[in-house]
C-alpha cells in the first residue's frame, strides 16, 4: 500500500464528507470506505476561499500533499479514502506541528475503522457454538 491516487471528482469528495472526520488546529481529516478493493491509497485535498487567496490555498494544499506522501504509506488503512482539508493555520504553522496534527488525526480516525472491522469479524464468527441462548 504505497501508491497514492488523488481523486478530483465532486462525488468522491461528497461521499467522504458524509462519513467520519477529525478536526485539529491545522487541518481537518475526513475518511470513508473506498468503493474499490485494490490497495491504492485514495486521497483528496481541499482548501476553501475562506482561508485566503490563491497563494495561501496553493501553499496549504502543497503542504497537505507533502504530509500525505510522507504519512499515508505508514498510517493509512486498506480500503479507506482520505480527504485533507486546509484550515487557516495550515499555510503558516510549523511543518512539524502540521505533521503531528496529521498523525494524531490519522490514528484517531483509523481507530473508528479498525474497531468497526473488528466488530464485523466478531459478528461473522458468532454462528455455531453457543447459539442455544439466542
Amino acid at each position: 500500500m504505497s501508491k497514492l491516487l488523488t481523486f478530483k471528482k465532486r462525488k468522491d469528495f461528497l461521499r467522504v464528507a458524509a462519513a467520519d472526520y477529525v478536526v485539529t488546529r491545522s487541518l481537518v481529516l475526513q475518511a470513508a470506505h473506498s468503493l474499490f478493493d485494490d490497495d491504492i491509497i485514495r486521497v483528496g485535498y481541499t482548501a476553501t476561499k475562506k482561508i485566503g487567496g490563491a497563494v495561501v490555498r496553493n501553499r496549504s494544499k502543497r503542504r497537505l500533499r507533502a504530509i500525505a506522501r510522507e504519512l499515508l504509506p505508514h498510517y493509512a488503512l486498506a480500503h479507506i479514502d482520505y480527504v485533507f482539508i486546509a484550515r487557516n493555520s495550515t499555510a503558516t504553522c510549523d511543518f512539524s506541528e502540521l505533521k503531528k496534527d496529521a498523525i494524531y488525526a490519522l490514528k484517531k480516525i483509523n481507530k473508528n475503522y479498525q474497531t468497526e472491522h473488528n466488530c464485523d469479524d466478531k459478528a461473522l464468527n458468532v454462528g455455531g457454538v453457543g447459539d442455544e441462548n439466542i
